[in-house]
């Protein structure tokens, strides 16, 4: 007698349960099913649960019936490969009145198989929304950087051009000085000036596709216009150098590492940590690319940047640990002339 009424507390204690429950043996031999289990199994397979091998594999073998369908898992988040072998299958059902249902086989133990069924509409609204979301963000990602070439390309046409206007400038006021110091009879007093405008203008003539011409006012303002327009935010950490020349080479050093780590890490922020000892300044810049870099070959932008820098009496290092850092040191002395290379 109180076994019989222990049974039936435990059956009793299962059909209240607002989800669908069943146990069973290994070869489907029922041993436990709840009321809301056998219901949501005759709608979508015209009967109860008689076997739980055969019930779930209508489940899996299931075709639109005009009361459910069956729900693909694109809109699921990747997970890793299960490690029990495939102890753990899921099912997914859209029924009629919009509410979708999750069924779920487990293997308990040795001699048991858990199936259990729970209404997750809500959750799947939110995933499938997520889902598209993803898919939205991956296109706008693609279109950002499209207009990051872009707009690349673009800066770079009118650097040039105003870098073609700067030098003729200054081819013009180097003839109108030598022909004036030629006129006046003063061309030994002035030659050592004359000589260093001269070597200067040769020098960004020769690097006229690298050079950086926005005035300086506004270097900053327009690299984080851009970066805001691609959504990268620049951070500095210390103070940034004074001279022209060099304020003038670390803009061109953020503006490639800015380019390219939104367009190959797909990066949200550029940190530029800028420190200094007594003769230069020592900067570094690196970004929270999502992107694992072990080594890198150096293209066009990285080449034509250590070029200058390198040609300006300034140097460049690339490291790569996980992601890509630029290291850039700037001696103070940009301006004075330099013994060697800078003729």
């Amino acid at each position: 007698m109180k076994k019989n009424m222990s049974a039936k507390m435990i059956k009793k204690a299962i059909d209240s349960y607002p989800g669908g429950i069943c146990f069973s043996a290994l070869d489907g031999r029922v041993i436990l099913v709840n009321e809301k289990m056998n219901k949501l199994a005759l709608e979508l397979t015209g009967h109860t649960i008689l076997n739980a091998k055969a019930a779930w594999d209508e489940l899996a073998h299931f075709a639109n019936n005009g009361k459910a369908e069956k729900l693909d898992q694109s809109w699921l988040p990747k997970e890793p490969d299960n490690e029990n072998g495939g102890t753990h299958q899921q099912l997914f059902f859209r029924f009629s009145d919009g509410s979708v249902w999750r069924f779920e086989l487990r293997f308990l133990d040795s001699n048991t198989v858990q199936i259990e069924a729970a209404e997750i509409t809500e959750l799947y609204q939110i995933s499938e929304e997520l889902y598209e979301n993803t898919i939205r963000l991956r296109q706008m990602q693609k279109r950002q950087k499209a207009l990051l070439d872009s707009i690349v390309e673009v800066n770079l046409n009118k650097e040039i051009l105003a870098a073609k206007m700067h030098i003729h400038d200054e081819l013009g006021h180097c003839l109108l000085a030598t022909t004036k110091a030629m006129t006046e009879d003063s061309l030994a007093d002035n030659a050592d000036m004359l000589r260093k405008s001269w070597n200067s203008t040769i020098r960004d003539f020769s690097n006229i596709s690298t050079v950086w011409t926005v005035p300086d006012s506004s270097l900053q303002s327009e690299l984080m216009q851009v970066a805001e327009l691609i959504g990268c935010k620049v951070i500095f950490s210390g103070k940034q150098p004074t001279q022209r020349k060099a304020l003038q080479l670390l803009y061109a050093a953020i503006r490639e590492a800015l380019t390219n780590a939104v367009r190959h890490a797909d990066a949200t922020v550029l940190t530029v940590k800028i420190e200094q000892d007594e003769k230069s300044y020592h900067i570094e810049i690196s970004d929270n690319g999502s992107v694992s870099v072990s080594s890198i070959t150096e293209g066009n932008g990285l080449s034509a940047l250590r070029q200058r820098l390198e040609q300006e009496g300034a140097s460049l290092k690339v490291l790569c640990d996980k992601s890509v850092s630029l290291i850039v040191d700037i001696p103070f002395n940009l301006d004075e002339p330099q013994k060697g290379g800078r003729k």
